[in-house]
């Protein structure tokens, strides 16, 4: 039986009664639909779940005002959802082959609400001149996986990185080319030719 929240408040949303379940395609688990009725005066039916856990805000109204009140049309954060459903959607998209190529997804919170992806970026640190990461590069676009960081960072957490450990740290390869002092490529090259770590950075 779902948990009674009738009369209880999240965001500008009130819930005023169960409406009906609904099993996810993809797991089969059973998704509860409750009434709400937002500030703004207009009622929706809406997925409990994003609503419990403030993936859904509102009926919709917080949107439309983010957009004139913030403006987020046109922004670089409104460029940023773009080029990301791009990345992972559009299968004549050049970089689509690393994205949704590879089985790398948005959640269905951000593909169906810009509303919650704007919320979730200025409550998590987003500024502009920062892009949008995912900490597991293998992981998708979803609150859990993402962050915003610098381009310098974001560069450090590509698939493409070797990492490195040693003596219990691990850096990519480029941050230890430049602790000690040695050309990228230059390190690069000496461990493809099996040297030691140590014999690599010059310590020995």
């Amino acid at each position: 039986m779902t948990k009674d929240i009738t009369g209880k408040k999240f965001g500008r949303l009130t819930a005023i009664k169960f409406d009906h379940v609904k099993r996810d395609k993809t797991s089969g688990r059973p998704r509860h639909y409750w009434l709400f009725r937002c500030d703004c005066g207009k009622v929706a039916v809406l997925k409990k779940e994003n609503v419990m856990v403030g993936h859904t805000h509102s009926c919709g109204c917080y949107h439309k005002e983010s957009i004139t009140t913030h403006g987020f049309s046109g922004t670089s954060l409104f460029n940023i959802l773009h080029d990301m459903k791009v990345r992972c959607l559009n299968k004549n998209n050049k970089a689509y082959k690393n994205y949704g190529g590879r089985g790398i997804t948005i959640c269905d919170t951000w593909l169906n609400s810009s509303e919650s992806f704007y919320t979730w970026a200025i409550e998590n640190g987003y500024k502009k001149g920062l892009t949008i990461d995912r900490i597991d590069n293998n992981g998708n676009y979803c609150p859990e996986n993402c962050r915003w960081v610098t381009r310098k960072e974001q560069n450090n957490n590509t698939r493409r990185n070797w990492l490195i450990t040693y003596n219990g740290e691990t850096r990519c390869l480029s941050d230890w080319a430049s602790i000690y002092n040695i050309k990228k490529n230059t390190l690069k090259g000496r461990l493809q030719r099996g040297w030691s770590i140590e014999k690599a950075f010059g310590i020995i």
